[in-house]
């Protein structure tokens, strides 16, 4: 009976975090990250509580394989209950689980009688880790702009084409219209006196006519 409470107790007094079921009634665990890189640290404490009274200081050991590697190498994956809980906080899986395979993690509590749980396909391992999806890779780089083509001439040449106007909308006079335009343009110069009228009619330009 007093196991029991003091089982209790420290489930009262375990880590505030979401726990998830194993394969064992009397192990739960808290989540694993699905897709993970090599040799990576999770970022968080791995947690592994055990619902049964066992002594501090039993020893919990976890392991990793699949049925491509059987035998996964996992550092760091040694912790001592205490208070029924066994952390490892920084928990690395070095083996690679494989192309399109997850590994089996197996929890080993050494006490007597020993206890075993397992997670089916727990998480994946591979050297790159979680990447973003070729799909979605190619999209983004359709996105990214061309740069500006180097021939300069050809762009400039094009770029100022479209302000050009067209030759007939320019207005063509004789040579004999045009300078008599002159010769009645060059006055004299007027004094301070002298008041100049403009004739808005010579100032029009003059069309030329074939016939």
């Amino acid at each position: 009976m007093d196991q029991l409470e003091a089982v209790v107790r420290s489930l009262r007094d375990a880590p505030r975090t979401k726990y998830f079921p194993t394969d064992s009634p009397y192990i739960v665990c808290n989540e694993l990250p699905p897709h993970w890189r090599s040799n990576k640290s999770l970022g968080y404490p791995f947690l592994v509580l055990i619902l049964l009274p066992v002594p501090d200081g039993t020893q919990v050991t976890i392991s990793a394989g699949n049925e491509t590697n059987s035998n996964g190498e996992v550092r760091n994956g040694t912790a001592l209950i205490r208070k029924q809980i066994a952390k490892f906080p920084d928990l690395r899986f070095v083996g690679k689980s494989g192309r399109g395979k997850n590994f089996h993690v197996t929890i080993s509590v050494h006490s007597s009688p020993m206890h075993i749980a397992t997670i089916s396909r727990a998480i994946k391992v591979t050297v790159d880790g979680p990447r973003a999806a070729r799909r979605k890779k190619k999209m983004m780089e359709s996105d990214v702009p061309t740069p500006p083509s180097s021939d300069t001439s050809v762009t400039s040449s094009t770029y100022f084409s479209q302000f050009r106007a067209p030759l007939n909308s320019y207005p063509l006079s004789s040579t004999s219209t045009l300078q008599s335009d002159e010769s009645q343009s060059v006055k004299s110069e007027p004094s301070s006196s002298s008041v100049i009228v403009v004739n808005p009619a010579r100032m029009a330009p003059t069309l030329w006519r074939p016939f």
